[in-house]
């Protein structure tokens, strides 16, 4: 893949595992089944209930609906979303600012750009983590809760979102290795400036001026 993507292949990679991880994060904050009751389930902003047979068990055919939750819920329910839509944003990010780096990182270095993104989302996947933990503690404190379906997908994406950030990691540390021929001229206005710093640094393309060519002296 290396040899597709040139400099941009690890970010490439760690881009693809952080929108999995975006993915399922927005699947588990919209859909209101984290947690379920012997009433129905209810997720960080909805309740979801379905009337009641005659014999005592749910029946769809009665009718279902769906209800926000009241504006005097707990604080730990605020919490829990604040973090996991911190989350989300932190993770937008690098998912905007990565494809733009990739499109100029064909030529380009820059270990700034790539240690903030890294930073952002370590940050996100630990306000992840956290907002998980505060609701996992509600459900163990309350007998007659169990665990939903959405709980699980913000845990599995909060892991995905620590193997991004480790990916990210990798390819901050992990400078390319640039050869350059001091005989030969390069297509490019880019330049190391200078080699032991973490500035822009040009990348070998390759490719040659002709002999005949005026950017050779020779006309």
């Amino acid at each position: 893949m290396s040899s597709i993507f040139g400099a941009a292949s690890i970010p490439f990679i760690g881009c693809i595992t952080l929108l999995a991880s975006m993915v399922l994060q927005i699947l588990s904050y919209a859909a209101p089944f984290w947690a379920s009751d012997n009433n129905g389930n209810f997720g960080l902003w909805r309740k979801y209930r379905c009337i009641s047979g005659t014999d005592g068990s749910f029946n769809e055919d009665l009718g279902c609906y769906k209800q926000d939750h009241p504006w005097y819920i707990g604080d730990w329910l605020d919490a829990v979303r604040a973090m996991e839509s911190l989350a989300i944003i932190f993770w937008a990010i690098p998912l905007v600012i990565i494809p733009v780096y990739m499109y100029v990182a064909d030529g380009l270095y820059y270990r700034c750009t790539l240690g903030t993104m890294t930073s952002l989302t370590l940050l996100g996947a630990i306000c992840n983590l956290i907002g998980f933990l505060v609701y996992s503690s509600k459900i163990a404190n309350n007998s007659s809760w169990s665990t939903g379906w959405c709980f699980i997908i913000c845990v599995i994406a909060d892991a995905i979102g620590f193997l991004s950030f480790a990916i990210f990691l990798v390819s901050t540390c992990k400078r390319p290795k640039f050869v350059l021929d001091e005989d030969r001229h390069y297509i490019s206005e880019f330049y190391n400036i200078p080699p032991g710093r973490n500035d822009l640094c040009a990348i070998d393309t390759g490719v040659p001026f002709k002999d005949g060519s005026i950017l050779n002296g020779n006309h």
